[in-house]
């Protein structure tokens, strides 16, 4: 009967997560809306729960990368006249970044965001992405696991 509410326990956690990967993805419908496609890693159930146990403590030394992916448009970009094909992001753009940022610290992720420019990935905070000019091709928002708390 112990097996049977610890495994109660760890489903009941998983549906929760599961309903913080929904959010996340009604926040980004921001994005969505104007043409950035955007997709949540990992996308399968059994490496969600594997980041899901990681978070609250559980698996040790195992590694699973969480993120959101977000395809850019260039015509979302505050197009700079002076150089073609670069300018900064629309406030829309940060301030959808910084909400993600926000729900993710309430859940317990801290939010690492990265731009990948068309030869490499440059890693910022939130702040930072505000000023990031070039050739952007994409933004992660990586979440990792706050403080780790020792339940169950």
């Amino acid at each position: 009967m112990k097996h049977l509410t610890s495994y109660k326990i760890f489903e009941s956690r998983f549906v929760e997560f599961r309903e913080v990967i929904s959010t996340i993805k009604d926040i980004c419908q921001e994005f969505e809306d104007n043409n950035c496609h955007c997709e949540v890693f990992p996308k399968d159930d059994i490496k969600l729960n594997v980041v899901s146990l990681k978070s609250r403590g559980h698996l040790g030394s195992v590694t699973q990368p969480f993120y959101l992916d977000i395809d850019i448009d260039r015509r979302i970009i505050n197009l700079n006249h002076e150089r073609s094909g670069f300018g900064t992001f629309p406030e829309w753009f940060i301030e959808t970044c910084r909400r993600i940022e926000e729900f993710m610290l309430s859940e317990g992720f801290k939010t690492l965001p990265s731009v990948r420019y068309p030869t490499d990935w440059v890693n910022l905070d939130i702040d930072e992405l505000e000023e990031q000019t070039g050739l952007i091709q994409k933004v992660k928002l990586e979440f990792i696991p706050n403080e780790v708390s020792k339940e169950i």
